[in-house]
């Protein structure tokens, strides 16, 4: 088995953890067992065609190139797959120059944890070493050259994943052209918090007994990473994120207590304000913040005097009105709207509206100013609206 120094954190873990990584010059089989995800899968070869090997094996990384002077070459690659996201290491064990194809459906982030690496991709050359990272979009064709110092901790997220929650997020659910990141990620700014909750899991997979073992907050932690990595890094559709939040900041996540929230209230929240239009029943969504429904009753009701399928009923209504007030009567219908976001029985819908506003839902839609997109809907759903229209 070969193994090249231990990487340095530089200060992005904390003292106890970075004192379990650091500071090893060589290291044996007993102690290679100590790198970052060596508990899980590891791929181990020898020279330039072991480096191809480990590399498409474990990463799915199509190397079309490979050059090194090192007389003894013995790259490593540790992986640990989830559904939608892949945590891996990556040590070539010398100087080497590679040129590879990145899979088709991932985005993927290389975060250097000691020596330097060069990466090329078109006109565009970055070099990364600790607090810089680069992110790389599906079927990019870099090429890099890493020192023989280098270690590196590689993310690999499905690309229909990180789409499908920034179609949660966006405002019409729509997301119309491919998702792209700006390359470059300096860990100096938010995105230094974003990479120490990244670091956070490999410490924890590390550990025998640790939560993430179990799926459920192991799939809490994947969700995490992809979520606020839509937040720290800039990316195409930042800007409609942002125009997002303005427009639900009087939302309960936005109450200046929310400080003051239990933490399984706040996941509540926002697994409601997030998808409206799911079916959050009160013994589900307890299940998904590891409460007994009987406790989040509580809270619901001691820190925002409703109960959750109150809160999640007008969480809805909201939703619906903000969209029936940007539409317009010719372009979209009253039961269209209100199906998108959950509301499957007009007549039910209907009488809730007027309750909380005074008004029947149609006379917001005949209001509103400019014709715009609709929110986004299953298909098949019936439009009792368009059957008033044609009987008309």
């Amino acid at each position: 088995m070969g193994c090249g120094t231990r990487f340095a954190t530089g200060g992005l873990f904390d003292e106890a953890t970075e004192a379990r990584y650091k500071g090893i010059e060589s290291v044996n089989e007993e102690q290679a067992r100590l790198l970052p995800l060596a508990r899980h899968e590891v791929c181990e070869s020898v020279g330039p065609e072991g480096v191809r090997e480990v590399l498409h094996t474990a990463l799915g990384w199509d190397v079309v190139g490979v050059d090194s002077q090192e007389p003894v070459l013995r790259p490593r690659v540790h992986r640990y797959l989830m559904p939608d996201v892949q945590l891996g290491y990556v040590e070539l064990g010398g100087d080497v120059y590679l040129t590879y194809r990145i899979p088709d459906d991932r985005h993927v982030i290389h975060a250097p944890l000691s020596g330097v690496a060069e990466v090329t991709l078109g006109p565009e050359q970055y070099s990364l070493a600790r607090n810089r990272a680069v992110v790389f979009g599906p079927a990019a064709r870099p090429s890099m050259r890493v020192n023989a110092g280098c270690r590196m901790l590689v993310l690999q997220i499905r690309q229909a994943a990180l789409e499908v929650m920034l179609s949660k997020r966006v405002k019409d659910g729509i997301v119309a052209t491919p998702l792209q990141f700006e390359r470059l990620m300096d860990f100096r700014g938010h995105a230094g918090s974003w990479f120490r909750g990244w670091l956070f899991m490999v410490q924890e997979l590390d550990t025998p007994g640790s939560l993430l073992e179990d799926p459920r907050h192991a799939r809490r932690s994947e969700l995490l990473i992809m979520d606020t990595l839509l937040d720290v890094q800039p990316h195409n559709y930042a800007r409609a994120l942002d125009e997002r939040f303005e427009a639900t900041a009087g939302q309960a996540w936005a109450d200046p207590r929310w400080a003051t929230f239990p933490r399984y209230l706040r996941e509540a929240v926002e697994i409601i304000e997030r998808n409206p239009e799911e079916d959050h029943k009160t013994k589900t969504l307890a299940a998904r913040v590891s409460i007994s429904p009987r406790m989040l009753q509580i809270a619901f009701k001691d820190y925002l005097g409703t109960t959750p399928g109150r809160f999640h009923r007008d969480v809805r209504l909201e939703r619906v009105r903000e969209a029936l007030l940007e539409a317009s009567a010719g372009s979209v219908t009253v039961d269209r709207i209100a199906r998108s976001f959950g509301f499957n029985h007009y007549g039910y819908f209907g009488g809730v509206y007027r309750e909380k506003y005074g008004e029947s839902p149609r006379i917001a839609l005949r209001t509103s100013p400019e014709p715009t997109s609709i929110p986004h809907q299953r298909s098949g759903t019936a439009d009792r609206d368009d059957e008033r229209t044609r009987r008309r």
